[in-house]
């Protein structure tokens, strides 16, 4: 049984990561080729969760949170690129969205979590901005903190006023957390009547009380991030997912890496607890006029 092809793999339910038939078996062939330290990073239990067998669940568990949310049949695109502008040139490196998601109504960012936030500290923007000393490289990050900056305002989704308040007060923030942000908010807005959406999808060990501690941790530095950029007219949702297996994975998969993708097409590497999943939303908008419950 371990060789059959899972349930839904290879029909086109519009997933993309290079490939032009929006079929499951391409991404996972494309996040094979992708830098994996372990069997426990997160793009592993990311990808099993959105795997095509799991949408109408996904649909119902998020329906109330982001109205109008079908993800059975809205555009998926893994490892998706924004590229950061400045006087109309690419500068520094895109910020990569680990799946963003999308139709004529929302642009929904998904960044996903598992043993990131027990391992190490995010890099604040302040942190990242002094990480070289040359002057000509500070001045660059500073264009590019610019450039995420005015993707967020751009969209009406901070009430940040100019940069000065930006650099004074924002410095604490997590750098990833401003250019996730951003990736949701660019060429969206609610007055384009796009709706730009950020979850943060947080797996855990649900066997793991200390797992489960740092996540709290970690979520009280996600709400007090969104509070420093003064984010509004957006959606900011956490997820917290419980895994239930991450010892089988550790004693099975313990040596492997990227060919965990693979492996995925014909058998379950993570175990998820749908009714034990926690939906949270940080910040909320309102859907545009007559487009609620499409």
């Amino acid at each position: 049984m371990k060789n059959k092809m899972k349930e839904m793999m290879d029909e086109e339910q519009g997933c993309f990561f290079g490939f032009p038939k929006g079929r499951y078996t391409e991404v996972l062939t494309e996040l094979a080729r992708t830098k994996v330290n372990s069997c426990c990073t997160s793009s592993i239990p990311l990808a099993e969760f959105w795997q095509p067998a799991n949408l109408a669940a996904i649909k119902s568990l998020l329906e109330k949170a982001i109205p109008g949310f079908c993800p059975e049949s809205n555009l998926k695109y893994f490892e998706f690129p924004t590229e950061a502008m400045w006087n109309g040139k690419r500068i520094g490196n895109p910020s990569m969205t680990d799946i963003m998601i999308l139709d004529s109504d929302l642009q929904v960012a998904i960044e996903g979590k598992m043993t990131e936030y027990v391992r190490y500290r995010e890099k604040t923007i302040i942190d990242w901005l002094n990480e070289s000393e040359r002057a000509k490289d500070v001045t660059l990050r500073r264009h590019v903190l610019r450039a995420w900056i005015n993707y967020i305002h751009a969209a009406d989704c901070t009430d940040i006023a100019d940069y000065g308040e930006f650099f004074r007060d924002c410095k604490d923030v997590a750098y990833q957390f401003l250019h996730r942000t951003a990736s949701a908010c660019n060429k969206a807005g609610i007055k384009n009547g796009t709706i730009p959406v950020l979850v943060y999808q947080l797996f855990f060990d649900a066997n793991d009380g200390e797992h489960i501690a740092k996540m709290e941790e970690f979520k009280a530095e996600l709400r007090r991030w969104a509070s420093l950029l003064k984010l509004r007219n957006m959606k900011f949702i956490i997820l917290s997912v419980p895994v239930t297996n991450m010892r089988e994975v550790r004693e099975r998969f313990g040596s492997m890496r990227g060919e965990l993708f693979n492996l995925m097409q014909r058998e379950t590497i993570y175990k998820f607890e749908f009714d034990g999943i926690a939906v949270e939303t940080v910040l909320d908008a309102e859907m545009p006029k007559g487009k609620e419950g499409r």
